[in-house]
């Protein structure tokens, strides 16, 4: 990628103000919300790029819109905004089916609904939650921050709510059942996560158990503030259908109190979490951070104009410069071929990370092997995945903190400073690495199994 430039493959210039949120649905849907009080919906036609519905622009909100989601299933459209609402839309037909108003009436900043579809969140200026059931009926209201709550992520399993705020504060949830159960405190907190603020978060799809224990599940979330960094953390969860009384390396048997740099956390007996990773990386606050469908890229935006993208190592392979105003927001398409980005200049840009696409192309269908494979990671055993590259290992290795890596993965992150484990962020004694023969024979079975020819 960092051989080629980026093309741009379309602009959309029909917001009036700030392009404040977008959102994917598969490769070829897409929805944007803006400051002009309008939600837009936009799907891809091969030879004129995305047009826009008929039944688009959508209207309603009575102030700016914050954030806008599609459903897990494609069939409904959330988009917050500052007039305190919730709106759901069909989008196969543009209709509002049902309006969600905050606790108090306070202005949304993001809504998110989890990946089994359960619920839907939204959060406020005042630091609190509203979560609703799949029957639109409100089922909590929570205060949980001291300050507005701009962002919230799910992990991919629904198992885990993140929410951060201006503070800076992030909380995480264990809401395995749905929120079902009340949630009186957070199950792990990190204050001065970022200076000044907590602007965007996001959770990898890719996730790992401990080789030590097989029963901690070990999560990769990335962050971004007001203080130009984006920082990767690793989250140690022992689920509820584990023996949490059995013992984890990872999470400490009583609640404790360990700092990040400028950052404390705080953990307890069934969660914990590491920051492995601080990236200095743009010249101004960070506003958003995605990671792709595959866990193999990263990308952000910033007020100071530009998107960049970074692979797993925390190596900025490419910057995308052409907003000419802060770039608020942006969103990867399902098999990794395309970004929309959204600005203060009014526009959405459609970048070509492929470099091989036109107007005339085709983007509904899954373009590699590699993406058809890592879109149904439950059929990929997770011991074939690299934790780093989060791709199927060719030579696997292990190092001394018994996880297992592709050898040129393992050996680039040991060629920094200190030698420290990816996965948990603790000093290692030794950068010796071992061949990990009985993994590579599988995985050299599982690839020949493959009907390649399938895939073409």
């Amino acid at each position: 990628m960092s051989g080629s430039r980026t093309k741009i493959l379309q602009k959309l210039r029909s917001h009036s103000s700030d392009v404040t949120s977008v959102d994917f649905f598969g490769n070829s849907l897409l929805a944007t919300g803006s400051s002009d009080k309008t939600v837009r919906v936009w799907r891809w036609v091969a030879g004129n790029g995305f047009c826009e519905e008929p039944f688009s622009p959508l209207l309603g909100h009575k102030y700016g819109v914050t954030s806008v989601r599609v459903s897990p299933k494609g069939a409904v459209l959330a988009s917050a905004s500052v007039d305190g609402t919730v709106m759901l839309w069909n989008l196969a037909t543009g209709e509002e089916t049902n309006v969600l108003t905050q606790e108090a009436g306070e202005a949304i900043r993001a809504c998110i609904f989890s990946p089994n579809g359960a619920s839907i969140v939204s959060s406020d200026d005042s630091g609190c939650i509203c979560v609703w059931g799949q029957d639109k009926s409100l089922k909590r209201h929570m205060k949980i921050h001291d300050e507005a709550i701009h962002t919230m992520a799910f992990s991919s399993d629904s198992s885990i709510l993140l929410t951060a705020c201006t503070l800076g504060n992030i909380r995480f949830y264990a809401v395995e059942d749905d929120f079902e159960a009340d949630i009186t405190k957070p199950d792990c907190s990190i204050d001065a996560a970022h200076d000044m603020g907590v602007l965007s978060a996001d959770f990898c799809k890719v996730v790992h158990t401990d080789p030590a224990d097989n029963f901690s599940i070990i999560y990769t979330v990335a962050t971004c503030g007001t203080d130009h960094f984006i920082k990767i953390w690793r989250i140690f969860y022992i689920p509820a259908n584990v023996d949490r009384s059995r013992k984890s390396r990872l999470i400490p048997a009583t609640p404790q109190e360990h700092f990040a740099g400028q950052s404390t956390i705080y953990s307890t007996a069934v969660m914990n979490a590491s920051c492995v990773q601080t990236i200095a990386a743009h010249g101004s606050s960070v506003t958003c951070v995605r990671f792709n469908s595959t866990g193999t890229l990263l990308i952000s935006s910033s007020l100071d104009k530009t998107i960049k993208i970074w692979n797993q190592q925390g190596t900025c392979i490419k910057t995308l410069s052409e907003h000419s105003r802060y770039v608020n927001c942006l969103a990867i398409n399902g098999d990794s071929t395309v970004i929309a980005s959204g600005s203060n200049d009014r526009s959405v840009i459609i970048w070509d990370l492929t470099n091989n696409l036109t107007i005339d192309s085709h983007i509904t269908g899954i373009r590699s092997l590699l993406f058809k494979l890592a879109s149904k990671t439950t059929d990929i055993p997770l011991e074939f995945i690299c934790p780093i590259t989060h791709e199927i290992m060719r030579e696997p290795v292990y190092a001394e903190d018994g996880f297992t890596y592709e050898r040129s993965a393992i050996e680039e992150w040991f060629g920094r400073e200190k030698i420290v484990s990816p996965m948990t962020n603790v000093e290692l004694s030794t950068d010796e690495l071992v061949e990990n023969g009985k993994l590579k024979q599988k995985i050299d079975e599982y690839i020949k199994t493959l009907d390649l020819d399938s895939f073409e």
